[in-house]
């Protein structure tokens, strides 16, 4: 007789270097002299033998250690244009002005990415699931569709597809449930997408994409004389977040505290409100939905300065061989619809991670004196 023998951890001896393949089409131009310039790039890309880490492998296969620490897997596309154009829109012996502005747009496409799917989503508060399949995008999440709250019992009954209200076999209406709590009125009323009478994981769907549709810049120095004014912004559109931070202020189901918002809760039939009843420690009244979802585009002041160079014989007169005194502001003033601390929220570098705002510190207005001397 001898010990018996199983399989721990899968050897490793077959991982090789990611391969990418990629072609660009693109072009310079320079017109009217050097008044205008700029450039245009297309590039598609194509990446095969992604390394994954922590690869879950089945547990059919007999290993005791299911994780895999690296693993080849996966095909990943991104394709994009980006364009920028310098102006010189005034060039006078006094007046100076000279205009930039930038654009991109990338789009990414999972053609492959075989061991991931929701399968590890929970249906509980708060979660969000995240589809990495073939076709969607990643930075894309799923997850809920909120359609308010529920305002009397009549608004419970559940419909099916043409819209006529559900009844058991003994003739009773079906009441709606968010997983095995029944819904009553005030409580979270979400879109049941397969008219089953119970909101659960069969009614989740593509809720957003983390990635912006468009990002760039642009600004522009004017110059006068010995005067010089310096500005420079910068902006994101299309982009979407889960607001992690609103969510827990808005969730009423421990002691923690909560934001003024809760104070427009559901109490009464009739009252006009999209937040739910106050429940403690119970229901399922901020399952992770596109209520939370937030488009976080901006436009932001990122830097704004006025400088003025002190005139040439009174730098010589000083010894000097010029000066300039000047003053600088970063991130002043930020356009936004976005109801978080700060709009420009960090994406995930790990393709399984939620694009979220978790109350990061905003960035700080700040203001900047100077005078630079050169002997």
């Amino acid at each position: 007789e001898g010990n018996a023998v199983t399989a721990s951890t899968m050897q490793l001896n077959n991982l090789k270097w990611e391969r990418s393949t990629e072609w660009n089409f693109g072009f310079d131009f320079n017109l009217w002299n050097g008044k205008l310039t700029g450039s245009f790039d297309y590039y598609n890309k194509k990446t095969n033998d992604l390394l994954q880490k922590d690869y879950v492998v089945s547990s059919y296969l007999g290993y005791t250690n299911h994780e895999l620490k690296y693993y080849n897997a996966g095909s990943l596309r991104n394709k994009g244009v980006e364009f920028r154009a310098d102006w010189q829109a005034l060039d006078t012996k006094d007046w100076k002005l000279k205009v930039n502005f930038n654009i991109s747009h990338n789009e990414n496409e999972i053609l492959s990415m075989p061991g991931y799917s929701e399968e590890n989503y929970s249906f509980e508060n708060g979660k969000y699931a995240m589809r990495i399949v073939r076709g969607t995008s990643v930075g894309s999440f799923s997850g809920y569709k909120y359609l308010g709250v529920y305002q009397n019992t009549e608004d419970t009954y559940a419909k099916d597809a043409e819209g006529n209200v559900m009844h058991d076999l003994q003739g009773n209406p079906v009441i709606m449930s968010n997983g095995t709590y029944r819904c009553y009125p005030g409580d979270a009323k979400y879109e049941d997408l397969n008219k089953d009478g119970k909101i659960d994981k069969n009614d989740i769907t593509y809720i957003g994409n983390s990635n912006p549709q468009l990002q760039g810049g642009g600004g522009f120095n004017l110059r006068y004389k010995n005067w010089s004014l310096t500005v420079f912004m910068h902006y994101r559109l299309g982009q979407k977040i889960v607001n992690r931070a609103r969510m827990n202020a808005e969730s009423m189901i421990g002691s923690d505290n909560q934001s003024t918002a809760v104070l427009r809760r559901w109490r009464n039939e009739g009252d006009q409100t999209d937040i739910p009843r106050a429940l403690w420690d119970y229901g399922l009244n901020y399952l992770g939905s596109d209520r939370f979802v937030e488009d976080c585009s901006f436009l932001r002041l990122k830097t704004l300065s006025l400088s003025y160079n002190l005139p040439k014989t009174f730098c010589q007169n000083l010894g000097l061989t010029s000066a300039n005194v000047y003053i600088t502001g970063y991130d002043l003033f930020t356009i936004t619809n976005y109801t978080g601390q700060d709009p420009e929220v960090n994406l995930p570098s790990n393709v399984t991670d939620l694009a979220e705002d978790n109350s990061q510190t905003p960035r700080s207005r700040r203001v900047a004196m100077g005078v630079t001397i050169n002997f």
